[in-house]
């Protein structure tokens, strides 16, 4: 699944496409917010990973969701898990959409630190919290603006 896709699919559609999520088709906004509440599978972290990093050479599952969670969890993500998963996923498709599909280019974006995000990587902030994913996106949407970045 490419982030350059476009037409008249809803960001969260593609999104949710991205994330691997089995309904995309049927994801709009407000179902997107119940399916957050509700939780994500499992394996929609290893999926995010995968589609920024092929190879597993920067990024792991376990950057996002703790390893017994996803080794021995059988039932959905929590809420919060899901919010980060989710906040993640709309880092990752920028990125992707930003440096081309060029997963190899996006995932060492996300591992190098940045000066406009006080020296820390793109990658850490982003999993820290959702303002700092939100941080991330802004520093995207000012690149791709081609604002200083």
């Amino acid at each position: 699944m490419q982030a350059t896709e476009t037409g008249a699919v809803s960001e969260a559609r593609r999104i949710a496409k991205f994330m691997g999520l089995s309904d995309w088709a049927k994801v709009d906004d407000l179902a997107l917010v119940e399916r957050v509440a509700k939780g994500f599978p499992v394996k929609t972290a290893t999926v995010v990973i995968e589609r920024i990093d092929p190879q597993g050479k920067f990024v792991r599952a376990t950057d996002i969701i703790p390893k017994s969670t996803l080794h021995r969890r059988k039932h959905a993500l929590t809420k919060d898990e899901s919010e980060k998963v989710w906040a993640l996923s709309k880092v990752f498709y920028e990125v992707l959409k930003i440096y081309h599909d060029d997963a190899g280019r996006a995932a060492r974006f996300m591992i190098q630190e940045h000066p406009m995000l006080g020296g820390r990587t793109p990658i850490d902030l982003a999993k820290e919290s959702i303002a700092g994913a939100d941080l991330v996106l802004k520093l995207l949407a000012k690149a791709d603006a081609g604002v200083a970045a």
